[in-house]
């Protein structure tokens, strides 16, 4: 008799924990797993567990995810300024359509996504704002030894940042323009080589970092940064390109045309490349391949 009491009770107590790891996973909105149980759970009645199971970040996380604000608000005045918070902040305030705080909460916390998407979007209207915000997320993301991927595509997209604000200074201006397009072009180059220490063999990278070295007037980098993209990707148009450019600013002209007719059979051969410009009509560093083409 004992004995099947026991069984009893440990057959309850199982189906209890099981019924709190289900509901706690619909606490979590953690709906990625579609149909199941706790997704449904959710969408009967997202409250019904949420008082019962998972501290209070949880219980913040189900209250932004439900588009229950006030609760959240309340919830998250009392956690801590760790990342995961801070993220969670984030959320709230992109939630309320208050952006600035978001972007600032989703540095703070790292998380490389949501930062990012408000970066790119803030770009279009204050780029250099948006570049003091892609600075903060790199050094954010320079103290996780756990997130090279990312801090690459960090450095990298900095350094497209860089490149872009260059551009909005002319360099036939005097004093401040020209000196204002060395400078951020000086470091968008320094941007793309801190992403290829993290991915040596990465080809947007390469290509990037190629470019730039050849706009700022170093073929010999640009060169060796272009044959490493044609090496890892052999059938990269955009490499042979590149090739074509620095041998047209070396002078070879002979190498030149011959990394141009592969580059443009490359490119002839890949699918949806027809709104691709010609090597040639790079307005940067074209002229030089013109050149060698009469």
């Amino acid at each position: 008799m004992v004995r099947w009491a026991f069984v009893c009770v440990l057959v309850v107590v199982g189906g209890w924990l099981g019924a709190v790891q289900l509901a706690s996973s619909a606490a979590y909105g953690d709906l990625a797993a579609q149909p199941s149980l706790p997704a449904l759970l959710h969408e009967v009645n997202p409250r019904l567990w949420r008082p019962l199971v998972g501290d209070a970040r949880a219980r913040a996380a189900a209250a932004v995810h439900d588009g229950d604000l006030p609760e959240a608000e309340r919830l998250l005045a009392g956690l801590p300024g760790d990342a995961e918070s801070a993220d969670l902040r984030g959320r709230l305030a992109q939630a309320r359509g208050d952006r600035n705080a978001a972007l600032a909460d989703y540095v703070r916390a790292g998380d490389v996504v949501r930062a990012q998407r408000l970066i790119d979007a803030l770009a279009i209207g204050d780029r250099v704002r948006a570049l003091g915000e892609q600075q903060k997320l790199v050094a954010v993301l320079l103290n996780d030894p756990n997130a090279a991927e990312v801090t690459g595509e960090a450095w990298w997209r900095l350094g497209q940042l860089q490149a872009a604000e260059g551009y909005r200074h002319r360099p036939h201006d005097r004093g401040h323009g020209r000196i204002g397009r060395a400078k951020y072009w000086r470091e968008a180059e320094e941007s793309y080589e801190r992403a290829l220490a993290l991915a040596p063999n990465e080809e947007t990278y390469l290509l990037a970092a190629a470019y730039q070295s050849l706009a700022n007037g170093d073929i010999v980098k640009a060169q060796r940064f272009y044959a490493r993209a044609a090496a890892v990707v052999p059938n990269s148009a955009d490499a042979f390109a590149g090739l074509a450019w620095t041998a047209a600013a070396a002078r070879e002209c002979a190498a030149a045309r011959t990394s141009l007719v592969r580059a443009r059979t490359l490119r002839g051969a890949a699918p949806n490349s027809g709104g691709a410009r010609d090597p040639v009509d790079d307005p940067l560093v074209g002229p030089a391949l013109r050149r060698c083409l009469t």
